[in-house]
């Protein structure tokens, strides 16, 4: 792959994680690759990290891990198309884009399935736009 296709993918990567960050109550939007590694995304202005940079690369290590186990029981089930999470402090969003989890996390107690509708729809959004673009 060329350097200039590899800019513009990851330029609209991080559009894609921009467009769910300006979503109400997220404190980060960011696409994880299949190894573990941030490949776009961060946290919304000023939100602090309630972990350190140590424990949230092994954070993302775990989720790329989790998401590989999903897909064993994909002939069965069918394709995993994402995850929500709550717990006390925040809650989180899981969903497969392409070989990259989008990784989000949100205020605690929002309406999970709705926001996962409110990122679906950025991501339609964001197919069609580079469909139109080609």
């Amino acid at each position: 792959m060329s350097i200039l296709k590899e800019e513009k993918i990851q330029s609209s990567m991080q559009g894609l994680c921009d467009n769910v960050l300006g979503l109400e109550n997220v404190r980060f939007a960011g696409l994880i690759s299949d190894s573990g590694n941030l490949y776009a995304g961060g946290f919304k202005g000023e939100t602090i990290p309630m972990v350190s940079d140590k424990n949230r690369q092994m954070m993302y290590m775990r989720f790329a891990l989790e998401s590989s186990f999903r897909s064993d029981f994909d002939d069965s089930f069918g394709a995993f198309r994402c995850s929500t999470i709550q717990r006390e402090k925040t809650s989180i969003i899981t969903i497969n884009i392409c070989s990259y989890i989008l990784l989000v996390f949100t205020e605690p107690k929002i309406d999970l399935q709705n926001k996962v509708k409110e990122i679906q729809n950025i991501i339609d959004n964001g197919k069609r736009n580079s469909e139109h673009n080609r």
